[in-house]
């Protein structure tokens, strides 16, 4: 990867992250305000600010500015993203009309279209004629981008199900070498980490339609750009996968807003995720349902890149009738995931109450335990490069300063900056360094009775402090993606994906730890300090 790309990715990342605290703040001041009063449709009870898709659209702008030449296809994109843009936000402002919102996107679109966006290599057909090429181009990515904005009803759901996407534009991007669409995904991606951040249920930010329509738009043109270039042979019926659930949901909300005679751009509580709402699924629960969704259409989309247009589009439509007909069947019958009487108290079964009274022990427990995981694995490390232990080092240097220079204190930013570079460094060291499979094996047994202990630790407990959340489903989403993929391209498959494994349960387990307050705290950062220390005077 070329180095101005990882510049792109971190100058967006951190530029949402610094951004989106100061749109929090600042929000009322312009008119960038989600208020539920009187509004039955909303799901949240408390004024929110929308303002969250200047923050992702400006660290965009910022980071592709170092990454990618101005030529005539990239400003076409810049100008038609443009246009949405402003039309969204004087959407989150004014309550622009359906017509006006429609009319703002056509003009973005028609932009777009005008710069090279066009299904020229049109699916299914090879000689289909231009009007048929750009009626269809125009129509389907009208329908991606109300089909995102449909779909920004819950907390992380469109910023999540994008970020999923865009994995996988970047994976078929970089083999057809197609720099332009790897410069534009890395922005959109890490800008959409850092307003993850705070949009994760509970969220303390929304996107606004600015954010879902600039989503909406850039994933359609993506997906387009690369399955119509000369360097790409995927298939060009791919982007129906790619774009699969936002394509869904139009499927079923345009059928019944024609029906009752709504306008097809307006707000209801017909939506996909609605619907699977209704089911007694909570709001995480359903955001979670639909990344793996999403997930399952994206890794049949990288399975059926080079397959002919029609597998694709039989797959899709297989796809649609099992989901929509599973959704309509639990309807009919009348199922129900949650009992909505049942609280987090009652929903713990008799085994885990009865565990309850341990709970004070786990604080202990977790931050003791991996205390010792990381100065044993210091003290038995054989194997690191120069550069990790330089690294661990200077780690360790910086943070005893830190120390020494603020012993009364110890705060949860200080506590993390300790302990996640310590799992991160010394586990890795441990992993590459321990010979023998029996050996292996054993390990990973333990760190499976880890985990199981961390699942009940959290389980026992009658506070919601501390639990899995849906930025956590994506990180795991990626795990189970990537380890197949480095199993693939490594000799040593097993061993990056029990580096990936060990390194995970101890990253949670820290986090659980780190939650559990003061004196966990403390004892966990100076294990970590003991064990960095150790493996640099190891060496």
């Amino acid at each position: 990867m070329q180095v101005q790309f990882v510049f792109t990715f971190i100058i967006a990342l951190l530029s949402s992250l610094a951004l989106i605290p100061l749109l929090i703040r600042h929000s009322s001041r312009l008119g960038l305000v989600d208020d539920p009063t009187g509004n039955a449709r909303k799901i949240h009870a408390e004024t929110m600010p929308r303002s969250g898709g200047i923050a992702i659209v400006a660290a965009t702008s910022i980071a592709l500015l170092v990454a990618l030449p101005f030529n005539s296809q990239v400003v076409s994109y810049v100008l038609a993203s443009l246009i949405i843009v402003v039309f969204g936000l004087l959407d989150d402002m004014l309550e622009l009309s359906p017509k006006q919102k429609i009319g703002g996107q056509a003009l973005g679109v028609m932009v777009a279209m005008a710069g090279g966006m066009v299904l020229t290599d049109f699916p299914l057909f090879s000689d289909a004629p231009a009007w048929i090429a750009y009626s269809i181009t125009f129509i389907f990515v009208l329908g991606v981008i109300n089909g995102v904005n449909f779909s920004d009803g819950m907390d992380g759901l469109a910023a999540g199900t994008t970020l999923i996407a865009l994995g996988l534009i970047f994976v078929l991007a970089q083999e057809a070498s197609a720099p332009i669409i790897i410069g534009i995904t890395l922005a959109v991606g890490a800008a959409l980490l850092g307003f993850l951040r705070f949009n994760t249920h509970p969220a303390r930010i929304f996107m606004g339609d600015s954010g879902s329509q600039f989503l909406g738009f850039t994933l359609a043109w993506l997906a387009i750009t690369l399955t119509q270039s000369e360097s790409s042979s995927v298939s060009t019926l791919l982007p129906l996968l790619i774009l699969g659930i936002p394509v869904m949901d139009i499927f079923q909300v345009v059928p019944v807003r024609i029906h009752k005679k709504l306008p097809l751009p307006g707000p209801d509580r017909e939506h996909f995720h609605h619907q699977v709402a209704k089911l007694g699924f909570y709001n995480h629960e359903v955001v979670a349902i639909v990344y793996i969704l999403q997930s399952l259409l994206l890794i049949s989309a990288y399975l059926l890149r080079a397959n002919d247009d029609w597998y694709v589009l039989v797959f899709y439509c297989s796809f649609l009738v099992i989901v929509l007909g599973a959704l309509v069947t639990a309807n009919i019958v009348g199922w129900r995931f949650h009992d909505e009487a049942i609280t987090y108290e009652k929903r713990r079964n008799r085994f885990f109450r009865k565990l309850g009274e341990y709970h004070s022990y786990t604080g202990l427990f977790f931050s003791s335990a991996i205390s010792l995981v990381l100065i044993g694995s210091a003290l038995f490390a054989t194997q690191i490069s120069d550069r990790l232990l330089g690294a661990a080092c200077i780690c360790a240097g910086f943070l005893w300063l830190f120390k020494l220079t603020h012993w009364q204190t110890t705060s949860l930013v200080f506590a993390r900056a300790a302990s996640y570079p310590a799992c991160v460094l010394l586990i890795y060291s441990a992993t590459v360094s321990i010979q023998g499979e029996k050996f292996n094996w054993l390990i990973d047994f333990l760190f499976a009775v880890f985990v199981l202990l961390l699942l009940v630790s959290i389980r026992i407990t009658r506070k919601q402090y501390f639990g899995l959340t849906n930025q956590d489903l994506l990180v795991a989403l990626f795990l189970v993606c990537v380890a197949p993929l480095l199993l693939i391209e490594y000799g040593q498959g097993l061993e990056v994906v029990r580096l990936l494994f060990r390194t995970s349960v101890m990253l949670y387990a820290a986090e659980y730890a780190l939650a559990r307050g003061d004196s966990p705290m403390k004892r966990l950062t100076l294990g970590s300090l003991i064990a960095l220390s150790v493996l640099a005077v190891h060496f």
